[in-house]
């Protein structure tokens, strides 16, 4: 009989610390997302204190220029330690996914560009990334969101190489298909780069625009075959001037050696004009030179370095006045600011460009069908290769 007690009691206690436990992962599940809220009333000295108490902080990133501000960073909070992962738009999300499945904390801020749609569908919409808005800070974003904070505004714009033109040889976007331009004219696949494929289903939204464009370059209307679109008439054409790369920096690179008389590209590229690429933007273009995209900040939901992060955030993000050193790796040509006290690092104002906003939900609907026409286009283009499509 004792036996059987110990054995009953045995049982108990493990039952009671299952409960308990399944009692601390709700109240964690309650009181974390409060900690994100953007009147937290810790300030950059009280968040360091608590800072030092934690790990290193993980920041999955898009962006290589992350590594700058980790770098003052850590210079500006010293005893503080930051480890950035680069990955690929589409490798970070599904990293984040991952985590989350397996219940790991191996993440605690992301940036990632929120221009295909997917970013926000499956780590916003979902929880996985949540928002954190200093309330100092928030009065001078531009466009303060409840679900996404942008830190910066860039774009997937036509480029141009500037050592063989003195200005854009084209104002109309249909001048692309010119047989002048055969295997002169470089883009990313759409299907490997969210920020080609944003600008492909802007392009995909703009079918009245396309066809005014068309009457404008032509004098004549624009013959569209049953069953299809101007705008899938206009990439079918213009796809047959182009070479289709992994990356911008490719993109950059075929203008820079020459390869490349045209390139579509994200602007902020624009800044290797430092170390001496010859290429500039047209900002101005007959319907449109591109489309606005832009880079989001969040706190990986369930961070367990969450002071470190909120600084790290804050710091990114210029700090209450706006003259923070974390956001200056960002303010190259090519960006704009997405606060109202930072000026654009960019000559020319967003204002004055021909740059279009994709709709990001319609973008989100249409995923099949756009994927499916440019699966079949890449495949038409280049017979018997593999067509990534890992968006």
């Amino acid at each position: 009989m004792g036996k059987i007690y110990e054995r009953a009691g045995a049982v108990l206690l493990v039952c009671l610390l299952l409960f308990c436990g399944c009692g601390k992962e709700k109240e964690a599940e309650k009181l974390w997302p409060s900690v994100t809220a953007a009147d937290t009333p810790e300030s950059p000295k009280e968040l360091y204190e608590k800072a030092l108490k934690e790990d290193v902080l993980i920041v999955y990133t898009v962006s290589t220029r992350t590594t700058k501000t980790k770098e003052s960073f850590e210079k500006a909070y010293p005893g503080l330690s930051v480890e950035i992962r680069d990955l690929r738009s589409p490798n970070l999300i599904e990293a984040v996914e991952e985590n989350a499945a397996m219940g790991l904390t191996s993440c605690d801020v992301v940036i990632c560009n929120d221009n295909s749609g997917d970013f926000k569908a499956r780590l916003v919409d979902t929880g996985l990334v949540v928002p954190y808005l200093p309330a100092d800070i928030a009065p001078h974003m531009k466009e303060n969101s409840e679900d996404v904070v942008t830190f910066l505004n860039e774009a997937e714009i036509l480029l141009y190489n500037s050592a063989k033109y003195d200005s854009c040889p084209v104002t109309n976007l249909w001048a692309l298909e010119e047989p002048e331009y055969a295997g002169r004219i470089y883009m990313p696949n759409p299907l490997r780069s969210f920020s080609t494929y944003a600008f492909c289903g802007a392009v995909w939204q703009n079918d009245e625009a396309l066809s005014e464009a068309y009457r404008h370059y032509t004098g004549t209307e624009l013959s569209i075959p049953e069953g299809k679109t101007a705008s899938q008439l206009f990439w079918e054409r213009v796809s047959k001037n182009m070479v289709f790369t992994n990356s911008s920096d490719e993109v950059a690179e075929a203008l820079q050696n020459g390869d490349a008389d045209l390139g579509i590209a994200v602007s902020s590229k624009l800044r290797l004009k430092d170390v001496g690429y010859q290429m500039e933007a047209a900002y101005r273009m007959d319907p449109f030179c591109g489309c606005r995209t832009s880079f989001a900040v969040m706190l990986a939901k369930d961070s367990e370095n969450i002071n470190t992060a909120r600084l790290f955030i804050r710091y990114l993000l210029g700090e209450a006045d706006g003259r923070g050193e974390g956001i200056l790796p960002f303010c190259t040509e090519g960006t704009w600011s997405a606060r109202d006290d930072i000026p654009d690092a960019n000559p020319v104002p967003l204002s004055e460009t021909d740059l279009i906003i994709p709709d990001q939900e319609r973008l989100i609907k249409e995923r099949e069908s756009l994927e499916a026409f440019w699966t079949r286009l890449l495949m038409e283009r280049n017979p018997g290769n593999r067509t990534d499509t890992n968006l």
